[in-house]
């Protein structure tokens, strides 16, 4: 389905579709322009030849002196005219014969295949062009010197177009076989049917090219943006040096990116400057804190409230040497000591300081699966990755419940699972436990010490000894963080 999201599909079908409606429109119209333009010559044709016969055959029909009622003499003159009714017999014979050649001869030089047929007032047939070989054609309702076409179908049942009239001698029809002119379109039907797929082929093939060569400089920019992140924001979307709408978004872009680095860069000052200043009245407040408490009169009230004071006061001291340390590592000033770390001894230790820390929820800590397992990497920010884990487990961990720390060798890593029996994190949250400050709202629990740092400065230990951390979780049921790191 994300085949069919992508813009550069949508604009091959969109350009297809149009093409497509544009093809249709065009070969109806085309078409239907055709078949009306052809039937329209068809008939002015039809009406001229016929106009032609009738002027021609009665002027002749005229000068030989044909009599009313007497049409079918044309051909039979010989016998059925006397002496006295002519002065020239054989001159009138002449005549007659010389109207139908000249018709014949007429209907050789026709560009059209036309058929011509000439009928006496009687009905009897006078002529009939030699290509309608047996064939009639029969039409009833004929106007007088007037001109009417009409579709009709010969005694074979062929279709014709048929221009008729009648004068005071004959009934004159001049017709056209339809077929010829359905064959004409019926190919030109055909053509479309065969050449409008194949437009459409190529519409998709170009369209698909062309939609790629225009938005590839689109791909570059996503791929360039996917890399830039808080770390790298003085990377840039490579240059386009066309002043199109692509130049614009880039350069817009990397002026938005400019901007982005230079707050995160005041943040991040303005963090390492807080956190700096912070560290001096805090230690001394704390110092002082303790100097009180030492002091045996001291009232059980106050007492009691410096302690409280106390403890904020080493919370408040734990945010901010998180908050640096954070700091530190995103502007590389934080130094790691690699050296070569018994890891099974490391999860051993902090798997007492656990039990310490779950003492007051009688919270049981089960090691398994330990081996000698030696990595490459800082002891000291190590623990601080395992001990973070460790902590979480415990405050999110009910009394009288469990957790289990285990070490592993897969496929050259080591595997170090920290798995609770907790309240567990809903899947909305488990994209965001890594971002730094975010505390995951739990219903029915009270409140939970922490600044949520913890997981932000994990991830980035394990991910600066080369590592990944990874957790599993199902709400009320308990959750697994996974530290997966290089062996030695």
């Amino acid at each position: 389905m994300q085949f069919f999201h992508s813009i550069r599909t949508k604009l091959t079908l969109w350009y297809t579709a149009m093409l497509g409606i544009t093809l249709l429109g065009f070969g109806g119209t085309a078409y239907l322009f055709t078949r009306t333009t052809l039937s329209e010559n068809l008939d002015r044709s039809l009406h001229n030849e016929v106009k032609w016969v009738n002027e021609f055959i009665e002027p002749q029909a005229k000068k030989i002196r044909l009599k009313r009622g007497a049409i079918q003499e044309l051909q039979q003159l010989k016998q059925s005219v006397t002496p006295a009714e002519t002065e020239n017999p054989d001159d009138q014979e002449a005549a007659i014969d010389e109207i139908w050649n000249q018709i014949y001869q007429h209907t050789l030089l026709s560009p059209r295949r036309q058929y011509i047929q000439i009928l006496d007032r009687n009905g009897d047939l006078l002529y009939r062009s030699p290509s309608l070989g047996k064939q009639t054609l029969q039409f009833n309702d004929i106007p007088y010197r007037t001109i009417k076409i009409v579709n009709i179908e010969n005694t074979e049942g062929r279709p014709f177009r048929l221009a008729i009239t009648q004068n005071d001698y004959v009934k004159i029809f001049v017709a056209y076989p339809l077929q010829e002119l359905n064959d004409v379109l019926d190919d030109m039907f055909s053509n479309f049917r065969i050449l409008a797929p194949i437009a459409l082929l190529v519409s998709i093939i170009g369209g698909w090219f062309l939609a790629h060569k225009s938005l590839k400089p689109v791909d570059t920019i996503t791929k360039t943006a996917r890399e830039i992140s808080a770390k790298n924001l003085t990377q840039q979307l490579p240059a386009h040096n066309v002043d199109d709408e692509l130049g614009r978004l880039t350069a817009t872009f990397n002026a938005m990116i400019t901007r982005l680095n230079e707050s995160f860069a005041q943040i991040q000052r303005f963090s390492a400057d807080a956190s700096h200043e912070l560290r001096t009245p805090l230690t001394i407040m704390r110092g002082e804190i303790e100097v009180a408490l030492r002091n045996k009169r001291l009232p059980n009230p106050t007492r009691e409230l410096l302690m409280s004071v106390h403890d904020e006061l080493v919370r408040l001291s734990s945010i901010v040497e998180s908050l640096m340390t954070l700091i530190k590592s995103e502007t590389g000033r934080l130094v790691f000591q690699f050296d070569n770390v018994s890891l099974d001894t490391m999860i051993q230790e902090i798997a007492e300081d656990t039990q310490v820390l779950g003492e007051k929820k009688k919270i049981k800590v089960e090691v398994k699966s330990l081996g000698t397992v030696n990595i490459h990497g800082d002891a000291v920010r190590l623990r601080q990755l395992f001990l973070n884990l460790a902590e979480n487990a415990v405050k999110y961990t009910p009394p009288r419940g469990k957790i289990t720390l285990s070490l592993s060798r897969v496929n050259g890593n080591a595997v170090v699972d920290v798995q609770d029996t907790g309240i567990g994190i809903a899947r909305k949250d488990l994209p965001k436990i890594f971002n730094r400050f975010y505390r995951v709202k739990r219903e029915g629990t009270g409140a939970v010490d922490g600044s949520g740092l913890g997981l932000a400065i994990a991830q980035w230990i394990a991910e600066a000894h080369h590592g990944t951390i990874q957790v599993q979780s199902q709400p009320r049921k308990g959750s697994t963080f996974t530290v997966t790191l290089p062996l030695s």
